[in-house]
């Protein structure tokens, strides 16, 4: 719920009224009249109350309005608001037309790219989600996807992380240096995939204690079987 410091009466009555006439110009419009602390508060407001609020179609327009107006004050409002209705509505996902088009706004900005990854990822559910983002953001080269789902420790981006560094395979340092990134992450599911990891590409000088006991014949299924992977992650 939004704090009393971070709302003001008039802002939330004077949004609501732009948001229900459907323009979302005017939306924008009303923010560059504002005060900057005004319009900080404009940007709880937004986040908190008008698109928890407004039809899922107005959400979406609203969106790419705010973002094309001002990227950086508005995008991580946005995702904000987004990942908040999801949780409490079914009327907002990224399988939205919406979403999509969001998504292709963006595209071409790398850092508007890497807030969405960064906000959203954590969030997903399933390996098909996380493949299905990185798609709508135009990320198509999976070495790409590493450093994200490096920092993400989630099953599903360990899943895709584990599979991604077959395109890197090459590189035994750049591996090397991942694994022990994983050790250090101070999590069960970190460290066990550093195990995995080094089993799986030989890594000999990845020096640890670790508890898998794997087979030739597991790592083949862990690779393949997100369940069997699950399972052995949190062993």
């Amino acid at each position: 719920m939004i704090s009393d410091k971070h709302y003001a009466a008039d802002i939330d009555t004077q949004l609501q009224r732009l948001v229900a006439a459907g323009d979302s110009s005017l939306v924008t419009a009303y923010l560059g009249t504002l005060s900057n602390a005004r319009f900080r508060t404009a940007g709880y407001v937004l986040c908190e109350r008008t698109m928890q609020q407004c039809p899922a179609r107005m959400f979406w327009a609203l969106s790419e309005a705010l973002v094309a107006y001002n990227s950086r004050a508005f995008l991580v409002t946005v995702m904000k608001a987004f990942l908040t209705r999801r949780s409490q509505s079914a009327d907002i996902s990224i399988d939205d037309e919406g979403f999509r088009a969001f998504c292709f706004r963006i595209q071409g900005s790398n850092e508007d790219c890497r807030k969405v990854l960064q906000h959203i990822l954590p969030e997903l559910d399933a390996p098909a989600e996380v493949r299905q983002l990185f798609s709508l953001l135009a990320i198509t080269d999976q070495a790409q996807w590493i450093p994200f789902l490096l920092k993400c420790r989630t099953l599903p981006s360990y899943f895709l992380l584990f599979n991604s560094l077959h395109f890197i395979e090459h590189d035994t340092d750049r591996l090397e240096r991942i694994a022990y990134y994983l050790i250090h992450s101070g999590d069960a599911f970190s460290f066990n995939l550093a195990s995995l990891i080094k089993a799986y590409f030989g890594l000999t000088h990845v020096k640890g204690t670790f508890s898998l006991n794997l087979k030739a014949y597991e790592l083949a299924r862990i690779a393949t079987n997100y369940n069997v992977f699950c399972q052995k992650m949190q062993f």
